[in-house]
């Protein structure tokens, strides 16, 4: 009996150091905020200028802009994921302004030179400002949102007007993935940063296009399943056979959202003609 007791005693205590360790480090593994700063020219887009938003909070944060070329073009505002930084998605700005298309890249706080300490309150403040900066410009705006940053573009469509929202490879929420991964802890409990996009993605009343690899190993596709079946908004989905998480744009990702950009610019051409 007494080696039971100790038995238990230690594995209460493990398990207490591991609940411990994943509450207070939960920010790192969240935002493993990456301070490189790097050039639009250094990965191809020199084209695009860096500008500079304001948050609310009083942050000074850079972004990469470039205003379409076409008229009535919209702006693709894209947030990134977690392990990433705006330069990482060069070649997505690359393709979308060479169709003509408006780009602004959101630089989160704490994420490539910008001051601050992320958290999913200060994302949203920094998916404001963006979003200020292009209201202020007169952009028609199409939010992109990959991986983590697609709770930030479902927050926005929830608050301001916009043309369409595309998800990538999205999640239901963040505590939905760690109770995926760590399914003996109490997550719900412990997330300080929830990002529960299942709750509010039925108030998106934009057209939706949501993209998502079959073999998605860090968020299942089953997400964004979830996700489609209780949006509200003219939606549509697909799933990009043998891609993965990483590099989902180029496992035909971009044939993705340039089709469905080119829908809805017939659709917008027609309502206009109505």
């Amino acid at each position: 009996m007494k080696i039971l007791i100790a038995i238990l005693a230690v594995g209460a205590t493990l398990y207490a150091m591991v609940l411990l360790l994943a509450y207070v480090f939960q920010d790192r593994l969240i935002f493993p905020a990456i301070p490189l700063a790097q050039r639009p020219e250094e990965v191809g887009v020199g084209d695009m200028a860096v500008v500079s938003v304001r948050t609310r909070d009083g942050l000074d944060l850079l972004g990469w802009h470039k205003a379409p070329a076409a008229l009535g073009k919209p702006t693709l505002l894209l947030f990134h994921g977690n392990g990433e930084t705006v330069a990482w998605n060069g070649h997505i700005a690359r393709a979308l302004i060479d169709a003509g298309y408006g780009v602004f890249m959101a630089e989160y706080r704490g994420y490539g030179g910008n001051p601050g300490k992320p958290s999913e309150a200060g994302l949203y403040e920094d998916g404001r400002a963006a979003m200020d900066f292009l209201e202020a410009a007169g952009a028609r705006v199409v939010l992109h949102g990959y991986s983590l940053g697609s709770g930030v573009a479902v927050q926005l469509a929830t608050e301001r007007r916009v043309e369409a929202v595309i998800l990538a490879a999205p999640y239901t929420s963040i505590a939905d993935i760690g109770g995926r991964l760590l399914p003996i802890l109490p997550v719900r409990s412990m997330i300080r940063h929830p990002f529960d996009s299942f709750s509010k993605i039925g108030q998106i009343k934009a057209p939706l296009l949501i993209y998502h690899g079959t073999i998605d190993r860090v968020i299942p596709a089953d997400h964004s399943e979830r996700l489609l079946a209780t949006a509200s908004a003219p939606k549509k989905f697909i799933a990009l056979e043998g891609a993965d998480h990483v590099g989902l744009w180029n496992s035909g990702g971009d044939r993705a959202v340039l089709t469905f950009l080119e829908e809805l610019s017939s659709l917008t051409s027609a309502r206009a003609g109505d």
